[in-house]
């Protein structure tokens, strides 16, 4: 889904005086951004990705929200997406959200509007509008936009969790069978870890597949990849962390 920069119909200047913060994870991301926004006339400022909650709740007594340019260059993480959060939670703090990844895991901070996701501000030029229009208190994204980015994080929500429920419903032995093969192993290897006869970890496939709705051995082993979010390599959606009928926790496999 690409989030384009709502078109500017005749915004009011940035007051005199305020200025952007340009944040990253990437330090390196940051100082070329703001080398370049600073050359292009932009009033931005870098500050450090490690100390923006103290920084926000040490100027939380001033007046008027703290203005941010968050640049993550396609390598935004679900972890990142909480780091935004948090920032947000803490009150006077607005945030253009600037990336090229998958703009879908930013859609559960779409409800607030001190967020807004931008995915087309490619070049400098763009991304001194973004500035201009974030001092200026502008909108970044409009409602339908918003919305549909919201709604769609939200069905990616819903998979995720019903996906996690089936998995619980498998037995212990019925889980480990379905990580053993996920991990590549064919059926005689799986009965020789487990020390039982190749007949048993067949009736185990068919038992999970039934329990998962799958209609073949591969499709509930990318069932389960998918729980791991192996398979596609991105995080779009949060996780809550799955345990096996025996108590034991299932880890992330990268």
């Amino acid at each position: 889904m690409v989030v384009p920069v709502q078109q500017d119909t005749g915004s009011a200047p940035p007051l005199p005086g305020l200025t952007a913060w340009v944040v990253s994870p990437h330090r390196l991301v940051a100082q070329a951004v703001v080398a370049a926004l600073q050359a292009a006339g932009s009033p931005v400022e870098m500050h450090a990705w490690e100390t923006l909650d103290e920084e926000v709740r040490a100027g939380g007594a001033r007046a008027g929200p703290h203005h941010m340019v968050a640049i993550f260059d396609g390598l935004d993480s679900l972890d990142v997406v909480h780091d935004v959060s948090r920032l947000v939670a803490l009150g006077g703090v607005r945030v253009a959200v600037v990336t090229s990844g998958p703009a879908l895991r930013w859609g559960g901070l779409l409800e607030d509007t001190a967020v807004d996701v931008v995915t087309s501000s490619t070049n400098v030029t763009q991304l001194v509008e973004v500035v201009d229009r974030l001092l200026a208190g502008d909108r970044l994204m409009d409602a339908e936009s918003r919305l549909a980015l919201r709604v769609a994080w939200q069905d990616a929500l819903d998979k995720r969790r019903h996906l996690m429920f089936a998995m619980r419903t498998l037995s212990p032995q019925q889980l480990r069978v379905l990580e053993l093969l996920a991990s590549g192993r064919q059926v005689a290897s799986v009965a020789e870890v487990l020390g039982v006869a190749q007949g048993t970890v067949r009736s185990h496939v068919k038992s999970l597949r039934s329990k998962l709705g799958a209609r073949t051995q591969l499709e509930a082993v990318a069932m389960l990849r998918r729980v791991h979010e192996v398979d596609d390599g991105a995080d779009v959606v949060p996780r809550p962390r799955l345990a096996s009928a025996d108590g034991r926790e299932l880890v992330r496999r990268r």
